[in-house]
């Protein structure tokens, strides 16, 4: 029901589809008008308005039993349509079987969903000319270049594009989990998630923490450039270099910034700076030439969170309510939450979970899926300290998460 309306808003159902959540969270939903509710609670002598009013005031459910006479027979017929989407890569082979790849996720909101900044205008084009065309012309302008090198690399490229990343990473997390080259000969990924928009000479550039060399290599390189660049150590955020930070894989992150058409129909071709976006790709190809040509290859490190750690922004992301600190799994598992990875230093890792490891209770909330897991911790305090069960090697174990403000 749509709860409490004024004579400005009509008592209109919600779209089929437009809302997410999980596929099956095994509870019948029924969405009806008000009217219809309270044409059911009349033999009650009971109406929403004086519920609502109730609920208000005591801060308590006011559930009871309706009238043997009301009686409601409901037929839920639905068919849920699945379609099989692609990574599309291609290989640029080196003198060695280690590779470094060069990615960037090409699926976008369509015609718009419930990640839709633009609600009223789900049905529209979201062109996503910088979400992200702007990073999938990347990756293409730099197998271009690459490829007409006549030199033979130090070490193979693999260039990717990405589905699903708007509804998860999902492409990406499909990657690493079912590879089509060796996950130990991975040397770095780049990843280049909305580049086209640079304000000024503002640049961001995530990542730089999880590889040994990435520090003094980027001070080296950047010098040539006149990019403001805010730089982040850490490894993860809302967007396909995250899979493979959890699989220990060096990462950078290159990203020019959100603005007020992000995930809207407006998100449009004319507002793409082409001439910086040009210089962003001209410093991906230094870094990546670097990478791919140097003796040593970064070392993986993990990046304790912290006030210093810094943030890039991106992505749908940023969360409220305490800190836990896992990463999610996003691949499909029959129940609970799978950990792709914990961040060093987190209430998670200070508990002792691991990469693997499956939530499935918090407190005394079960969880099936990630929805439960963000409406349980949402419902929780900083300094809560919560008992959970997770799952490792099919082992059923407990722990008590001390849980924190976010970093």
């Amino acid at each position: 029901m749509n709860g409490e309306l004024d004579e400005k808003h009509e008592d209109k159902l919600i779209k089929f589809g437009t809302v997410s959540g999980p596929e099956n969270a095994g509870i019948l939903m029924l969405q009806v008008k008000n009217g219809v509710a309270n044409e059911w609670l009349k033999p009650s002598a009971k109406m929403l308005a004086g519920l609502r009013s109730a609920i208000n005031e005591k801060r308590e459910p006011q559930s009871f039993e309706l009238p043997k006479a009301v009686r409601l027979n409901v037929r839920v017929d639905i068919e849920r349509e699945h379609a099989t989407v692609n990574n599309v890569a291609g290989y640029l082979p080196g003198k060695s079987k280690e590779y470094v790849i060069i990615g960037a996720h090409y699926d976008h909101l369509g015609f718009g969903n419930e990640s839709s900044l633009a609600p009223s205008q789900i049905g529209t084009v979201h062109p996503g000319a910088d979400d992200n065309a702007s990073g999938t012309a990347a990756v293409l302008e730099l197998a271009r270049l690459f490829s007409e090198r006549k030199e033979q690399p130090k070490r193979g490229i693999l260039f990717m594009t990405f589905a699903g990343e708007e509804i998860g990473l999902l492409g990406s997390s499909q990657w690493v989990n079912h590879p089509t080259l060796p996950l130990q000969d991975a040397v770095a990924m780049i990843n280049m998630d909305m580049i086209g928009r640079v304000n000024g000479t503002k640049l961001y550039i995530g990542g730089t923490g999880t590889g040994s060399t990435f520090e003094p290599l980027l001070k080296r390189i950047t010098g040539d450039y006149d990019f403001k660049i805010d730089y982040s150590q850490d490894g993860y955020s809302a967007s396909d270099h995250t899979s493979f930070a959890s699989k220990s894989i060096p990462v950078l992150f290159f990203f020019s910034g959100l603005h007020g058409d992000f995930h809207k129909p407006s998100d449009t071709w004319d507002k793409i700076s082409a001439t910086r976006a040009a210089e962003v790709v001209d410093l991906v190809y230094d870094v990546a030439t670097q990478l791919v040509a140097d003796e040593s290859r970064p070392q993986f490190k993990k990046v304790e969170t912290g006030p210093h750690s810094g943030a890039v922004p991106g992505g749908s992301g940023g969360g409220y309510g305490p800190y836990f600190g896992s990463i999610p799994d996003f691949a499909p598992i029959e129940k609970g939450v799978k950990f792709s990875d914990v961040r060093p230093g987190s209430p998670a890792a200070k508990a002792g979970l691991q990469a693997g490891d499956i939530l499935i209770g918090f407190g005394d909330k079960p969880i099936n899926n990630l929805y439960d897991f963000t409406f349980a911790l949402r419902s929780s305090k900083v300094g809560d300290v919560v008992p959970v069960k997770f799952l490792r090697d099919g082992k059923e174990k407990t722990a008590n998460v001390t849980l924190t403000p976010r970093p």
